[in-house]
């Protein structure tokens, strides 16, 4: 049986992977906000998504290679930072090319945090327990693709797109704070 010890951290992970496949798709709910608030068309602003997609696949394996050596809980951490860094940059982001660039930090984030999160997921846990840690990530990316989405969706309604932003960004700090005190 899983100690709580182990569940702890694989939650924080649950959390992790939620909060980065969710602030991949969510800007998918809010391109036309985005493009009506830097007076561009959609498909203008759509190219965000277009551009994060390329980076994520350019940059995953040399920045897997430039990471491969580091220590993967200090590494987790910084990334989970950076990401979280990223998302206030997005929210406050005074043009078209300020969000492009911020996003851009995001999708380098993303590329090195999957390359990072199975390998910490399955380290928490007893070898026997290694497919439930796998799936514990996975259930954060599925919730992600289910909710996270409409949930942008909704906040960028009620209170606009850059606090869809801003609440991943709050996310991701609460998420690094847990994994700091709970990751061994």
């Amino acid at each position: 049986m899983m100690t709580i010890k182990q569940w702890l951290p694989l939650l924080g992970m649950t959390l992790s992977a939620f909060i980065f496949n969710t602030s991949e798709f969510m800007p998918i709910g809010l391109l036309t906000d985005i493009a009506n608030d830097f007076h561009m068309s959609e498909s203008g602003a759509g190219s965000l998504i277009t551009i994060y997609a390329y980076v994520v696949m350019a940059m995953s394996l040399p920045l897997m290679m430039i990471f491969s050596r580091c220590p993967l809980r200090p590494l987790l951490l910084g990334v989970i930072a950076l990401f979280a860094c990223c998302q206030v940059l997005s929210s406050i982001a005074s043009g078209y090319y300020m969000l492009l660039a911020a996003r851009i930090g995001v999708a380098c984030t993303h590329s090195i945090f999957w390359s990072i999160a199975a390998p910490v997921a399955v380290r928490i846990v007893p070898p026997k327990y290694q497919s439930t840690a796998m799936g514990m990530v996975v259930t954060g990316t599925s919730i992600a693709m289910i909710f996270g989405l409409p949930f942008g969706r909704f906040i960028g309604l009620l209170a606009g797109w850059r606090s869809t932003f801003l609440c991943v960004a709050v996310i991701s700090f609460i998420a690094l704070a847990y994994l700091a005190i709970f990751l061994p």
